[in-house]
């Protein structure tokens, strides 16, 4: 297998745990007074289990090259940015 696949596998991996845990926070959180249904170790395990998650998508990220700062973008979006080729830019004459 491809090194570059098994970390982008390893990379969608990361990011489906790391959604599951903060739904499952989410969808548990105490509501209209009510106390939490998750034990405080099962919280810390929860918070424990995010923080290995986001070290290795760091890690991830810096072996494949890409930020964590990329976010998906919609085809008929405006870009925020607009990249020129340094060979169009014409040199000054004195």
């Amino acid at each position: 297998m491809d090194i570059d696949k098994t970390l982008q596998d390893e990379q969608r991996i990361m990011r489906m745990m790391r959604k599951t845990l903060t739904s499952i926070v989410r969808d548990t959180a105490p509501r209209d007074g009510n106390p939490s249904p998750l034990s405080e170790a099962t919280v810390l395990g929860i918070k424990d289990c995010l923080m290995v998650i986001s070290s290795r998508e760091v890690e991830l990220a810096k072996l494949t090259g890409r930020t964590l700062e990329e976010r998906p973008r919609f085809t008929d979006e405006t870009p925020s940015s607009h990249a020129v080729k340094l060979t169009s830019i014409p040199k000054k004459t004195h």
